[in-house]
């Protein structure tokens, strides 16, 4: 393919993002071991790319100097789509869409999905709650699907779907934190269905409804997860691991908090490190054989 030889500043920043990779990933870092070099490089590069944009968006400062921040994210992508990549990092993400043929647009879409937690919002539905899911981790998993070399609509489908689940799994994990800061991404008809406020959970309180609440969103959520298996079976072996160990990761978050819902208000949602070893390489090891 044209275009895509690694140069030497191209070959620093991959080294710098996968260094990066694995200083900031916990749940993601796992599964990354399991891919070929290349295509761990350019996913790494990928990764540090959208830690870029959640860093901008969850920095402190105003509202305004995070969105500059932001803004001159999106130009840096541009500039790196144009050939023109500011610094090596930016080089290398620039090569790995050459090399995997990601398109652009799915970049920007993520820059839209981030900066829509620029501000205090809520969700009035599911719709509504998935069309943001879509912006800020479906749209990486469309990404990441070129990188493993899947292709089709089918799937595309299956990516977009454990997209929903993994970050209705984020959701979930940091119900508290996010209510605390403005931010809540519960559904408002469900939500008020249960009777649980968005007040009570940044104090911690559990309302009446509160674990009825997670476990009617831990069973939709694991309903998306379903689609992990559609998705393996359509991608090439060497690749198969890699998403396969995450979804078994957030699978024991999820499972974590399907057993005790109000460790979601004590901030105790997380998986020990032969518990994440454990679900990790049982996922993988299932999906090679899919």
């Amino acid at each position: 393919m044209s275009g895509t030889s690694v140069t030497p500043a191209v070959a620093a920043g991959y080294a710098a993002c996968e260094a990066d990779t694995r200083r900031w990933a916990r749940n993601f870092g796992l599964g990354i071991r399991f891919l070929p070099p290349r295509r761990r490089r350019a996913l790494s590069a990928v990764y540090w790319f959208s830690q870029q944009a959640d860093q901008a968006v969850d920095c402190d400062g105003t509202r305004e100097e995070r969105d500059l921040r932001l803004v001159a994210i999106r130009d840096a992508l541009e500039q790196s789509m144009d050939g023109r990549p500011p610094d090596a990092q930016w080089a290398a993400l620039a090569h790995a869409t050459r090399r995997f043929e990601v398109p652009p647009e799915l970049y920007r879409q993520l820059l839209d999905g981030v900066a829509s937690d620029l501000d205090p919002r809520t969700f009035s539905d599911w719709e509504a709650v998935l069309r943001y899911c879509h912006g800020v981790a479906s749209v990486v998993g469309l990404i990441a699907l070129r990188i493993f070399g899947g292709s089709g609509s089918e799937s595309a489908a299956a990516a977009e779907e454990l997209g929903y689940a993994l970050q209705l799994t984020n959701i979930l994990r940091d119900v508290r934190d996010d209510a605390g800061h403005g931010r809540w991404y519960l559904p408002l008809d469900e939500t008020d269905r249960f009777g649980v406020t968005a007040a009570a959970v940044a104090q911690g309180r559990a309302e009446a409804g509160f674990d009825a609440l997670i476990h009617s969103v831990v069973a939709r959520t694991r309903r998306y997860y379903g689609a992990g298996p559609r998705l393996y079976r359509r991608l090439p072996r060497s690749t198969r691991a890699c998403p396969a160990a995450l979804v078994g990761v957030y699978r024991g978050l999820l499972d974590r908090i399907a057993s005790d819902p109000k460790s979601t208000l004590r901030g105790e949602v997380r998986l020990t490190a032969p518990s994440k070893l454990r679900s990790g390489l049982g996922s993988a090891a299932a999906a090679m054989f899919s």
